[in-house]
């Protein structure tokens, strides 16, 4: 007989079972959620964040960069940065040469700001120094 106290129909049980939960329904609920995180942690791209915040110019299409080779930062004010780390122009062309320079590709991503006293300098300093391949990195137009 059940109890009209019980509506869950504890007194029923069988021996080795437990009372319902509540808190069950709740169980599908998290899986969906954590196989959803998991889904956009292995489908998401990660990247690493830049030193300081360049905005490249628009450029119209062309071919696609490759993603190897080190990568120099040129700020709006002028500032330069190689792996994670400010550095004088100098500085810069020291460690690229130090890289290899005969099969180096480099990629510069140059704020749209930047003035062109500190790109064409950096430029030439680099074709001096033997590295040859330069790519700029620029915004689609759309």
């Amino acid at each position: 007989m059940s109890n009209p106290f019980d509506p869950a129909g504890a007194g029923d049980l069988l021996p080795g079972q437990r009372e319902p939960d509540q808190n069950d329904r709740l169980i599908p609920m998290i899986n969906i959620v954590f196989l959803l995180l998991t889904f956009f942690m292995i489908a998401g791209t990660f990247r690493a964040a830049e030193l300081f915040d360049v905005e490249p110019p628009e450029a119209p299409a062309g071919s696609a960069l490759a993603d190897d080779g080190p990568v120099v930062l040129i700020g709006r004010d002028g500032d330069m940065a190689l792996a994670d780390e400010r550095l004088a122009m100098d500085a810069v062309v020291t460690r690229l040469k130090n890289m290899g320079a005969q099969n180096l590709q480099v990629r510069l991503k140059a704020d749209r700001a930047a003035r062109t006293g500190t790109v064409l300098p950096l430029l030439k300093r680099l074709s001096d120094a033997g590295i040859t391949h330069v790519q700029l990195i620029a915004v689609r137009r759309k």
